[in-house]
């Protein structure tokens, strides 16, 4: 490894040249200011990633309503959304949230029109409606027969 020389300064001194070659290489190898800056962006990049995860909401389905025998009477007070979603019955197009559930409402032309008033102004409104069953199973829904904003 070390060329033999006659004088010991000399063995010393081409060791030393030795061990700096060496560590220049691996200096030159493993840049410590550029791992730096990659552990440093990557650390900002998962703590990016993680509160954009924590901001994320799932929407899960509204808890629906225990129907009541078909033909029985409704009558709550709540707020009423449009619905959002595929309706088990071509009549439902609003959800109405009062007494800790939602139930899905049908109603004809008069009452749509004061239920969208009411979901678009977020007003609470009082229903009274009879349930019914739509095509398939479980699908309740309390078709309206009267509808009016309360305060």
């Amino acid at each position: 490894m070390y060329e033999h020389r006659k004088h010991r300064c000399c063995i010393a001194f081409t060791r030393r040249r030795v061990n700096n070659g060496f560590s220049g290489a691996v200096r030159e190898q493993f840049d410590f200011s550029g791992m730096k800056k990659f552990l440093l962006y990557s650390f900002f990049a998962g703590a990016t990633l993680a509160g954009m995860a924590g901001c994320a909401q799932v929407k899960k389905p509204p808890a629906q309503a225990r129907a009541a025998a078909v033909g029985s009477r409704f009558d709550q007070v709540g707020l009423v959304r449009l619905y959002a979603g595929e309706p088990c019955a071509s009549q439902i197009m609003f959800d109405f949230h009062g007494a800790g559930s939602t139930v899905w409402l049908a109603a004809p032309r008069s009452e749509t029109d004061i239920l969208t008033d009411a979901a678009k102004k977020e007003r609470r409104v009082h229903v009274l409606g009879k349930w019914r069953r739509g095509g398939q199973s479980k699908c309740s829904y309390v078709e309206v027969t009267s509808a009016e904003l309360t305060r």
